[in-house]
């Protein structure tokens, strides 16, 4: 019997070469063969193209896992698909502007007004509409963020799975990243730079992001997709 969605929204950006990232312009693609070639060393007989791709792990939509701070830490490979398929749970944050911090009383109202716990079992993807701003200057640092003790809250609610439109979560003045940390040494991965998230307002859907099955991987780049029953 075929699963029925009504609508499949998809919450990741593009990749392109020359995108810009959190790290700096480090992503590039570049041809291995083209059509040209492979028609004119084959006398038309085959036409064939083929790039070769050069990105962090970190960059543009893409998971943290516990590896990328705890030594030892859980891999991409490790990371069960039970975690990363899961009922979605929106909190409208869009009212916090650049610079200015997501505190747990935000969170709790975005909790009251979307009418659903916080906690595990679900997706939290913390909406800004800070994904309008993506890939403009200073994007990486002209942000909302998540302080410690929002993080930590986040932590004792035991959620699941952690995601935002944010390109980074941390304060931008606190390099060394500390929210970061809370929600890795507990376990908890991180879904970033999602977008597209004002579609999903008022509906319930199934968070679905699969990450590259990569052997000691620390994150990895995916298209994350909202299936709306």
């Amino acid at each position: 019997m075929a699963l029925q969605f009504k609508e499949i929204i998809d919450l990741g950006h593009e990749y392109f070469n020359g995108m810009l990232n959190i790290g700096g312009p480090m992503v590039a693609f570049w041809p291995l063969e083209t059509h040209e070639h492979y028609h004119q060393i084959t006398g038309g007989k085959l036409s064939m193209e083929g790039r070769m791709i050069l990105m962090p792990e970190h960059c543009g939509t893409h998971i943290d896992v516990p590896r990328h701070f705890v030594p030892g830490g859980a891999d991409i490979n490790a990371i069960p698909l039970e975690t990363l398929i899961l009922p979605g749970h929106l909190l409208d944050l869009t009212h916090r502007k650049n610079g200015e911090a997501i505190t747990v009383k935000d969170l709790e109202r975005a909790e009251e007004k979307s009418g659903k716990r916080i906690g595990p079992g679900t997706a939290t993807i913390c909406w800004t509409a800070c994904d309008k701003d993506w890939g403009k200057p200073n994007f990486t640092m002209s942000r909302p963020f998540l302080p410690t003790d929002s993080a930590q809250w986040l932590v004792d609610r035991k959620v699941t799975l952690f995601c935002t439109d944010l390109v980074g979560m941390d304060d931008p003045d606190e390099w060394w990243w500390p929210s970061h940390k809370i929600w890795l040494d507990a376990g908890i991965c991180m879904v970033q730079q999602l977008c597209n998230l004002d579609k999903l307002v008022g509906k319930e859907f199934l968070f679905v992001c699969l990450p590259l099955k990569m052997r000691d991987g620390t994150a990895s780049p995916v298209r994350p997709v909202a299936l709306v029953s």
